[in-house]
């Protein structure tokens, strides 16, 4: 066999080798660990990383699968930026291309910009902004932020001082409960913006209640973006869990030990009532001593069939063949290693 190539460092597609995985068995295909710029994990063949098979994680292939590009909020936002930075004929063009706003040469392909987008925190609903507002579009100055407060930072908004804060006008009518157009009407009239708010001073906001305010809004904004970062890594684990099944199974690979972790395949199994004899299960049920049961449920079986299998020498008894069907799961089991 010839010397095994060092894949490290480098770069197949959107996959970067990290490193080498240990042998799974006699004559088991080499595995290599690699980053995608998505953020994501994969496992991959050494082999389909050099002959060009795999270039990525799977992430903007499955994007690909549920709908083409043209159809994706993000193509929209993409588009829709790049209008207002060089088409003159763009009716917010002199807001952004005529002040010589741009877009970055890193975001002239969609798909570099739907990979930044996936790692900094994107989803639907919120908005692209630029930190600085005289700034470019590029990745160091833009992020995702809600529609709101997005508006509120437009310098078309008016803002108002109270309380050593600024505040729009729909802010403030929100805050002290006030119809929009009746605070107009007063401010019209002259009156200053702290009377015009209050109703004969129903309302009294100290500085203290203002800023628990702007912090709860913080905090329910940070966990909007965590828990759609946890529904990532969920899906991240369950899609490794998948290959990492798939591999091991193929390969017979039971267990292994890596960095003091042990990774035990595991198979579950889930009794379940045929649904169409579930009557003449009930009645069988009955007859072997269990009619004390007044009904069964899912749960409720599964541990009464463990139960029955393990005093039978791990075979399903025989009045119970037909009644029900076993399905299996597999799982991966992650243990630290014992120390001997």
């Amino acid at each position: 066999m010839g010397k095994v190539k060092d894949l490290t460092g480098m770069h197949f597609g959107r996959l970067t080798a990290v490193e080498k995985l240990p042998p799974q068995g006699k004559n088991a295909a080499l595995m290599w660990r690699c980053n995608c710029e998505c953020g994501g994990t994969a496992i991959v063949r050494g082999t389909d990383l050099t002959n060009g098979h795999t270039l990525s994680c799977g992430c903007y292939r499955q994007m690909q699968r549920v709908m083409p590009n043209s159809e994706l909020r993000l193509h929209r936002i993409w588009t829709n930026m790049k209008q207002r930075c060089s088409n003159p004929k763009s009716k917010d063009y002199r807001y952004y291309g005529g002040r010589g706003i741009s877009v970055c040469d890193e975001w002239a392909e969609f798909e570099a910009f739907f990979y930044w987008a996936m790692q900094n925190g994107y989803k639907d609903g919120l908005t692209i902004e630029r930190k600085d507002n005289d700034g470019n579009y590029c990745p160091s100055n833009c992020e995702w932020i809600t529609a709101v407060r997005q508006h509120r930072n437009t310098g078309k908004t008016k803002k108002y001082t109270l309380y050593g804060k600024e505040f729009t006008l729909a802010e403030l009518c929100r805050i002290y409960g006030q119809p929009r157009s009746t605070v107009e009407d007063r401010l019209k009239k002259g009156i200053p913006i702290d009377q015009a708010i209050k109703q004969s001073g129903r309302y009294k906001l100290n500085n203290q209640l203002l800023e628990l305010s702007d912090r709860l809004k913080e905090l329910r904004e940070r966990k909007s973006v965590l828990d759609a970062e946890v529904k990532g890594i969920n899906e991240e684990i369950d899609g490794v869990t998948t290959e990492m099944i798939g591999i091991m199974t193929t390969e017979e690979v039971t267990s292994f030990k890596r960095d003091g972790t042990t990774f035990s395949l595991v198979t579950q199994e889930y009794p379940s009532a045929e649904p169409d004899r579930k009557p003449e299960l009930w009645e069988a049920m009955k007859a072997n001593g269990f009619e004390d049961l007044f009904t069964i449920n899912s749960q409720t079986l599964t541990a009464t069939v463990k139960e029955l299998i393990a005093s039978n020498d791990g075979v399903l008894p025989e009045w119970l063949d037909g009644l029900i069907k076993i399905a299996e799961k597999n799982s991966i089991r992650v243990a630290k290693s014992k120390k001997y």
